[in-house]
């Protein structure tokens, strides 16, 4: 089933719930014509909803359609690497996910400007993600805050988090750190993938670790290997960023940022991560650096 599909058959089971908890609360309230009158209005607005998120996936499907602005593919070329690794029959996907994220999403500037450049940056750190999944909505994303400088817990400007990912949907991106993600290609070192996989972990309101969609024995099979790699790390002997070990949830971010800025050398160290990450989204990066003659 494409994202699209599951898209709308999550919204007909939204809307089914809706329709249920009125008739429910319709019944206990007044019995039998409450319950009528519940599931009148809960049809009603179950059907709005399927509609609204059916205009939503019209507007994007209309945006990735678009022609790309030559301005944007300028900046992918001259600033991201990955976009040229890319191969050029993916690359039109690509920018059709850019469009349709900058079409919808929320990328707001905190005492910095949100330019053209900082908005395709952030776009294409989450379209490096999800290319292959069609036009997936990033529903789970509420907004994109960039801010001038690192941050502290409190939100004060200080020189400790470079990015930061909340359970209920918002980014926050510190634009130098941003910079220096696109500035390094291949330092296992890119804020946005990092924010981005985190994103992609919430699940309700919490970070787990387990990228949705695998099933329980594929789950299982990732936690055994997270472990074993997060003890490589403690050791010493990971070529995955040593704060991966921290948590499992920051494991999955930091196998992300070496699954698309060190592909080759994570396939050569780390053969299971690397496969599970390949299937998982579908792409094939150290591949595309093997066809470019490059190594690790």
């Amino acid at each position: 089933m494409t994202p699209e599909r599951s898209a709308e058959a999550l919204a007909w089971a939204e809307a089914g719930l809706v329709c249920l908890s009125l008739t429910l609360i319709g019944g206990l309230a007044q019995g039998g014509p409450g319950a009528l009158v519940g599931a009148a209005a809960g049809a009603w607005l179950g059907t709005l909803w399927v509609q609204r998120q059916r205009s939503r996936a019209a507007r994007r499907r209309a945006a990735a359609a678009a022609p790309f602005p030559a301005r944007w593919r300028a900046i992918l070329a001259h600033r991201y690497d990955h976009y040229n690794r890319l191969p050029e029959s993916l690359r039109p996907a690509f920018e059709g996910q850019i469009q349709a994220f900058l079409a919808e999403k929320r990328i707001t500037g905190v005492g910095v400007a949100a330019t053209d450049e900082l908005r395709v940056l952030v776009a294409a750190s989450a379209a490096t993600l999800s290319l292959a999944w069609g036009a997936y909505p990033w529903d789970q994303l509420a907004e994109v805050l960039l801010y001038p400088q690192a941050f502290d817990r409190d939100y004060s400007f200080a020189n400790e988090i470079a990015g930061l990912a909340h359970p209920w949907g918002t980014i926050i991106l510190s634009v130098p750190s941003l910079q220096q993600s696109f500035d390094d290609p291949d330092d296992g070192y890119h804020v946005g993938l990092h924010e981005f996989a985190h994103l992609l972990d919430k699940e309700g309101t919490h970070f787990d670790g387990i990228l949705p969609g695998f099933d329980e024995a594929r789950s299982r099979e990732w936690v055994a290997l997270a472990e074993r790699e997060m003890e490589r790390m403690r050791q010493g002997r990971s070529a995955i960023d040593p704060y991966g070990a921290e948590s499992p949830v920051e494991f999955l971010a930091v196998a992300v940022e070496a699954f698309f800025e060190r592909p080759v050398a994570l396939r050569r160290g780390h053969a299971e991560v690397y496969s599970m990450l390949r299937d998982y989204f579908g792409q094939d990066p150290a591949a595309w650096d093997d066809a470019r003659g490059l190594v690790a």
